[in-house]
Order: structure tokens, then C-alpha cells, then sequence
């Protein structure tokens, strides 16, 4: 079994927003002028999911590796916001597609102002902030979150054409999520530490840290959607199941299965003919071929993966807190 690197994770990512409290009150501060400067809908849709939107952890890393060489400027704080706007608008387009009803315990935007109008929230959101990256005037930064932008469209268009397919292959499942998820935590960190200064070794290994990151945040994701975590999440237990998502549990039992569960997957993801009972049933055959720990297993070889990939960086207490955080990923709740 795949162990994690030992590393005291005592809630490091609340150290992490301890330490760049500061930093992060910047990049708040800058979100709302940002927003409080558009019409007044876009203002009410962006207030309302950003205010759902969790643990701030994509921008918050990019405040981390710039402060990793001491940079704590206005450059930094301009690019997280652009950052946590290119993930809001990425939230906002797929409650659409997804036909969400809730995100992290509150209405998604899409069922209290409409499809439409959640839609051209998220085109705002997404222009915004180019318009904060080019204020930076790294064109390296503005790269690097551009192209991470272009993937996760193009991951988005991925997951729609392997939707109610169980049998997808696990290369194609990780195509997806590195663009859909990974691209952005990698360029969350490699944008901090470009605009830091950081040479060629070291944004590449930030990139490494935030992409490898990324992919065991999906991973764990999948995972919650079988578990109570959901609950904590804010979203409904066995969402994704319901819509036939293809997710990496959903593909290793498809691998593992015989004939007849096969037939079972096939009647539930493939023609959403679903019962009552269904959902337990899935459970049950997941559980029988030990699906959720081998995904935990994938999972933790990213998370160590990320952890490796920094050690090219000086000892400090923002590094003891990536590793804390990365660490943390595995078994995080929400």
C-alpha cells in the first residue's frame, strides 16, 4: 500500500492562510472592487459563488510560491484573483452542464438566476481576469494561466464525450482531469512563482507540485461522491453516479466486474435506468473489489509525487505548509 511522505499536517492549509492572511485579505479586497464595477447581476452571481466556493486553495497557491521567494507585491495578489476568477467561472459553466442544484450546501447560481444568466456570469469572470493578468505585464504568467484555461475547456468538452461510458480507459479518465482540474493548480503555482522570479527549474517544479496536486484532489472528489464527505461537501450523496459520470472508481470496477454486474453498470450509467436500491447495490460491488482504496492508492502516488517536486526549493515555513497541505489531501472531507 502507497504511503504519503511524513509530514506534520496539522491543518496546514488554515497555517498557510494564517501566515499570507495579509495577502490573501489583498486578493478579497481586489475580487470585490473587481466585481463591484460590473452591473449589478454579474456583481450578485460572482458574490454568491464565490462566497460558496470553499477554501480559496487554487489562489492561495499562488500566493505561496511567490512568497516562496519572498515576493508579497501587488503582482501576486492581482494574479490569485485572476485565478480564483478563472475557477469561478469554470464552476459556473459546469453547474449548467451538470444541472447542479446545489454547491457546498447553498443553491447553485443556475437555479436561482438561470441558465443564461449563469452562463454570461462565468464569460465575465473568465475576461475579468485576463484583464488582471495583463495588468501583472508577465507575459509568462498570462501564458501559462491562458493556456490553463484553453485545457479546461477542453477537458470539459472531454468529459461530456466520456459521460455513461464506464468503459473508458484510465488513460483517457486522466486526459481529462489534468486538463479539466490539474492544469489550473499547476498554473496557479507556476504563475506565483514566474512572477516571483523564479527560474526554469523552479517553475517547473512548482507546476509539478500543483498538477500532481491536482490530480489527487479529483481523484478524492470521485471518492466523496460514494461517501458521507459528500454531505459536508454541499452536494447530494451519489450525484454523480445518478448522471452516469464517468469517475476513476466507476472505471476500475468496470474493469474488475463480471458479466452480470456489467450488465448492472450498463442499466445504471449507460441507460440511467436507475432504482431506489441501485445506489447500495453500486456500493456494494465497489466495496467487493476494494475500488475505493485502490483509488486512495492512485491518489497518494500524486500526492507524493508533489511532494518531491519541491524539494527544490529552501526550507521555510510556506514549503513545511505545501507539504502539509498536499499531504492533507488525501484525507480531507470537504
Amino acid at each position: 500500500m502507497a504511503k504519503t511522505q511524513k509530514i506534520n499536517t496539522s491543518s496546514s492549509i488554515v497555517s498557510l492562510k494564517n501566515t499570507l492572511e495579509k495577502n490573501l485579505k489583498a486578493v478579497d479586497e481586489e475580487i470585490i472592487y473587481r466585481l463591484d464595477k460590473s452591473i449589478p447581476m454579474i456583481n450578485d452571481i460572482g458574490q454568491h459563488l464565490i462566497k460558496a466556493s470553499g477554501k480559496r486553495v487554487r489562489p492561495l497557491l499562488t500566493l505561496a510560491f511567490a512568497a516562496q521567494l519572498s515576493d508579497f507585491s501587488r503582482k501576486p495578489i492581482l494574479l490569485a484573483a485572476a485565478v480564483e476568477f478563472i475557477h469561478t467561472a469554470t464552476l459556473l459553466h459546469d453547474d449548467v452542464v451538470d444541472e447542479s442544484d446545489l454547491r457546498r450546501g447553498k443553491k447553485t447560481a443556475n437555479i436561482i438566476w438561470g441558465n443564461e444568466f449563469s452562463v454570461l456570469a462565468g464569460d465575465f469572470l473568465f475576461a475579468q481576469s485576463f484583464e488582471l493578468m495583463v495588468e501583472t505585464g508577465s507575459l509568462e504568467a498570462l501564458s501559462s494561466l491562458a493556456t490553463a484555461s484553453c485545457k479546461i475547456t477542453q477537458g470539459e468538452f472531454q468529459q461530456m464525450q466520456i459521460a455513461n461510458k464506464p468503459d473508458t480507459s484510465i488513460e483517457d479518465y486522466f486526459d481529462v482531469i489534468g486538463k479539466k482540474t490539474a492544469e489550473l493548480f499547476g498554473a496557479s503555482c507556476q504563475s506565483g512563482i514566474t512572477v516571483a522570479g523564479g527560474n526554469q527549474n523552479q517553475q517547473i517544479a512548482a507546476y509539478d507540485y500543483g498538477f500532481n496536486l491536482g490530480l489527487a484532489f479529483q481523484i478524492i472528489d470521485d471518492l466523496m461522491d460514494f461517501s458521507q464527505s459528500s454531505n459536508k461537501m454541499g452536494k447530494n450523496l451519489g450525484d454523480d453516479f445518478k448522471l452516469g459520470k464517468t469517475t476513476l472508481p466507476i472505471i476500475l470496477v468496470w474493469q474488475k466486474s463480471d458479466q452480470e454486474e456489467k450488465s448492472f453498470w450498463n442499466r445504471t450509467l449507460v441507460d440511467l435506468n436507475q432504482k431506489p436500491s441501485d445506489f447500495k447495490t453500486a456500493l456494494k460491488i465497489l466495496n467487493k473489489y476494494n475500488v475505493f482504496s485502490e483509488c486512495k492508492n492512485i491518489a497518494i502516488e500524486f500526492v507524493n509525487k508533489s511532494l518531491q517536486s519541491i524539494e527544490i526549493f529552501p526550507d521555510s515555513i510556506i514549503k513545511d505548509h505545501l507539504k502539509g497541505l498536499a499531504s492533507e489531501s488525501i484525507n480531507r472531507s470537504k
